[in-house]
């Protein structure tokens, strides 16, 4: 329970100080291309949109908040990331779901695999999966791997728990 208080305190400052930023602006840029403006926020998840899809997804929120990768093109908003944290086995594994405005995942992405061993979810071609799925998906149709059980099913929970978040989010806000 300390070690769950201690992440949440602190991972902010993590995201930003251990190069999350910039691997996050990376996968996004080539995504999008280097004309695209990046921006992210970050989002506190209000307490009963939050308990609503823990209890949907069955998976805890790493956090109160999350980080907003806003994607503009010529001042339009085009696409936005969602980032979170998971727990594999024993360390939390930060991905990036990218969502077009309609709700539909781009792409998902793990931007940092803490773990001493494994690491098959961060394989691009397992993360494809999750292409056009929505809130109204059936994330149970994604791949398991074997012997990564545990990293399977914490990043499919984490990227239908973002589906259901998109929907509260206000993107005129944006």
């Amino acid at each position: 329970m300390r070690k769950i208080i201690l992440y949440s305190l602190f991972l902010p400052m993590l995201i930003l100080a251990n190069g999350i930023q910039e691997n996050t602006e990376s996968i996004l840029r080539k995504e999008f291309g280097n004309d695209a403006k990046i921006t992210f926020v970050k989002f506190q998840i209000p307490s009963e949109i939050k308990s609503n899809i823990e209890n949907n997804s069955k998976q805890k929120f790493f956090s109160e908040s999350v980080f907003i990768w806003n994607v503009k093109r010529l001042d339009s908003l085009i696409a936005i990331g969602l980032m979170d944290n998971v727990y594999g086995k024993a360390q939390p594994i930060t991905f990036l779901t990218i969502f077009n405005l309609y709700g539909e995942v781009i792409s998902n992405h793990i931007v940092k695999y803490r773990e001493e061993h494994g690491g098959a979810v961060t394989n691009s071609d397992w993360n494809k999966q999750f292409v056009g799925m929505n809130r109204d998906s059936d994330f149970t149709e994604i791949d398991g791997i074997s012997g990564a059980t545990i990293s399977v099913n914490a990043i499919k929970k984490g990227v239908q728990k973002l589906t259901l978040l998109f929907n509260h989010i206000q993107l005129e806000d944006l």
